[in-house]
């Protein structure tokens, strides 16, 4: 990973009021794959609601810390998205002094 990449957390949603916990159903993207914010990464199941948790950013799935079956609590991190960081402005050139 070069030093322009960050990595962002995937935290399992609270899906209802009552909820504290839901268990992933299927993962929909594999590490390696490139995804897009708002694109389903995994398949989450509660004993009220079956949803798709969508990405929050685009980049690069790097890590799931959840595996499918596995019930998880709200608030825990199920994933890691690696994001490029926008490119750092290169400092102005001094004005040539003649």
């Amino acid at each position: 990973m070069s030093d322009n990449t960050k990595l962002t957390d995937v935290i399992m949603p609270q899906l209802a009021e009552s909820l504290v916990s839901a268990t992933i159903g299927k993962w929909l993207k594999q590490p390696g794959d490139s995804i897009e914010q708002y694109e389903p990464l995994c398949d989450l199941i509660t004993d009220k609601v079956n949803a798709e948790l969508p990405a929050t950013v685009d980049g690069t799935l790097v890590e799931l810390l959840a595996e499918e079956g596995q019930t998880v609590s709200v608030g825990e991190v199920i994933a890691r998205i690696a994001v490029a960081a926008p490119a750092a402005p290169s400092a102005p050139s001094a004005p040539a002094t003649g």
